[in-house]
């Protein structure tokens, strides 16, 4: 077979034609939409022309009855609407709203006289411009305008038969009479044929020449239709065609080249392309080629990675015994491969996690793959270390596991980090006392339970009264040293259950767990503690040779069931801890007593 870039230009050609198929297609239906558009219009053309005809007939036949029933009853809105036709017809008065035949028909019930017997919508504009405007031949307008001549002179002779019936009040029966009968005479009724002869020659004219334009506009439309669907058909040809010649240029099907090179975008360089004679110079047998090549460097770069790798890369069988030990496996647990391969596992597990590795066997043999498993190992020297671990299995020719390969990374510093970060983030820095964030976490949670079990509880807000002066007088190092001091008294009084926090600067809350609610309706429980930090934290500071006293001032606010939050709880205590400031300092008050 010949090479795959040398293929004839039977390919190209193929393509390019589809090319030019594609683009007439584009093309055509371009040209359909306009032809449609094309055969809409003349349908709408026609429609409007033949309504506009027999517009100018009923309004002829709208003026007769009208200005007969105005005779009959002398109702001047009868009157008014034979004007409006007038002057709608003529262009003088704008033309109503879903202007039809039958608009005066339904108007009749219209009781409003003047003002509303039309809805006036934009420009006026006479019957003859419309049909002007509409596409009118010049010889249907000629007859069009020859009947609006003689319905004009009907008008004449409409307005004196008004005039008359109007010239005595009230009417003249005899005038009445009268003016009717100008109405039904042989003048008015040859001039009503005369109206509507040219009339119904050129609604006929109109039929046959909107009928030719519609027929054509048809004719165009399945044309370019028929042109289309050719279109489409050679243009499926070509894509067979285009298939045929794409399958013999690249040697298999386009699904089959896709996964291919997805097999070896995932790096699988040992699944063999299988390639025949007839397609060796193919795309396909170019790609066989290169995967070989691929999975020849493939080995070199592996076996460098492995060495290099500053991660431990262990292999071993379903037995736990080391096949394999690399460099990195060396660094992070200090033994060498010649000490561990044919060594089990086991050597470096502590004997308080000996029991993950029957677990870890029995996921790899079921085929499982355990990611970033975290736990820790034993350094030759005995220290622990933490690490996290990828173990995936290894499988023979027949897919059965016979073994495991292992990927350790050394976190100990990361874990260690990640411990620095929750101290910081949970607990103050100076004193090792919870801050306020974990302060208000677990007083919320204390509350939960609270609610939940109908428990007391105590929220207790200290200030240390002297000890502006110990800053002022020693410095802030001593201050540090007295707040230490005080928060290592602070939690000497209280239960490992309960919460010591700093709150700021001097100041400190502690949250106090208390009995339920209905046993113990005193608060002997809380001032029992109560006194206990008032002794522990006024007994005097040492300083070298000098003494520092610092009493504390406490406010207290007892939760017993209350609807409050935690904050407006710690602001109860601060508010209670300024009272007793005000007392003297030395001594706490419970809010609300």
């Amino acid at each position: 077979m010949k090479n795959w870039r040398d293929q004839p230009s039977t390919f190209k050609l193929y393509l390019y034609s589809m090319l030019v198929i594609v683009f007439l297609l584009g093309l055509s239906f371009i040209v359909l939409v306009y032809e449609q558009l094309r055969y809409e219009a003349a349908i709408e053309n026609r429609e409007q022309s033949i309504r506009l005809a027999a517009e100018l007939r009923q309004s002829s036949n709208d003026l007769a009855r009208l200005v007969r029933t105005y005779i009959i009853t002398g109702n001047p809105l009868y009157k008014e609407q034979f004007r409006a036709v007038v002057e709608i017809r003529d262009g003088i008065r704008p033309r109503p709203k879903n202007y039809s035949l039958a608009y005066w028909d339904l108007k009749a019930l219209d009781t409003d006289q003047f003002g509303s017997s039309t809805t006036e919508t934009g420009e006026a504009i006479s019957l003859l411009d419309l049909m002007h405007q509409a596409g009118i031949t010049d010889a249907e307008l000629a007859n069009l305008q020859l009947s609006k001549q003689k319905s004009d002179m009907l008008v004449t002779v409409e307005n004196k038969a008004i005039s008359l019936v109007e010239e005595d009040t009230p009417t003249n029966p005899l005038k009445r009479e009268q003016a009717l009968a100008m109405l039904a005479d042989n003048y008015f009724t040859s001039m009503k044929s005369e109206i509507m002869r040219p009339i119904i020659a050129t609604e006929q004219m109109i039929i046959e020449r909107t009928q030719r334009a519609v027929n054509l506009a048809n004719q165009r439309l399945i044309f370019v239709t028929v042109c289309l669907f050719v279109l489409g058909g050679l243009l499926l040809l070509l894509i067979i065609k285009i298939g045929q010649q794409l399958k013999r240029i690249i040697g298999c099907s386009v699904r089959e080249l896709q996964n291919r090179i997805h097999e070896l975008g995932k790096g699988n360089f040992l699944t063999p392309i299988h390639v025949t004679d007839t397609n060796s110079e193919s795309v396909l047998g170019w790609l066989a080629k290169t995967q070989r090549k691929l999975a020849e460097l493939n080995m070199e770069h592996f076996k460098s990675i492995i060495e290099s790798s500053d991660d431990a890369i262990i292999s071993k069988n379903m037995q736990s015994i080391v096949a394999s030990w690399n460099l990195g496996a060396e660094k992070i647990f200090g033994y060498t491969a010649e000490e561990m391969i044919g060594q089990s596992m086991t050597i470096i597990i502590p004997p308080n996690r000996l029991h993950e590795e029957p677990a870890i066997l029995k996921r790899i043999a079921n085929g499982e793959k355990v990611d970033h498993f975290e736990t820790q190992r034993l350094h030759k020297n005995g220290t622990l270390i933490d690490i996290s671990v990828t173990i995936s299995p290894i499988s023979n020719q027949h897919g059965k596991v016979i073994g495991a390969s292992k990927i350790a990374r050394d976190i100990t510093k990361a874990k260690t980090a990640e411990a620095e970060i929750r101290r910081l983030a949970f607990f103050d820095s100076l004193t090792g006392l919870a801050n306020r964030r974990l302060l208000l976490d677990r007083l919320n949670q204390l509350y939960a339970t609270a609610v939940r079990d109908k428990l007391m509880f105590a929220v207790i807000f200290l200030d240390l009264d002297n000890f502006k002066s110990l800053n002022d007088s020693k410095g802030h190092q001593a201050g540090d040293v007295l707040l230490k001091q005080t928060a290592e008294r602070l939690v000497s009084c209280i239960r490992e259950s309960d919460t010591a926090a700093r709150f700021g600067g001097d100041e400190f809350v502690v949250v106090l767990q208390g009995p339920k609610v209905q046993s113990n309706p005193n608060n002997e429980w809380l001032n029992t503690v109560l006194s206990k930090i008032i002794t522990e934290l006024g007994t005097p500071y040492q300083f070298g040779n000098d003494y520092h006293f610092c009493t504390p001032s406490i406010g207290v606010s007892v939760f017993k069931g209350q609807q409050y939050t935690a904050e407006q709880l710690i602001k109860q205590a601060d508010h209670a801890m300024y009272q007793a400031k005000s007392v003297g300092k030395n001594c706490y008050k419970v809010f609300g007593e």
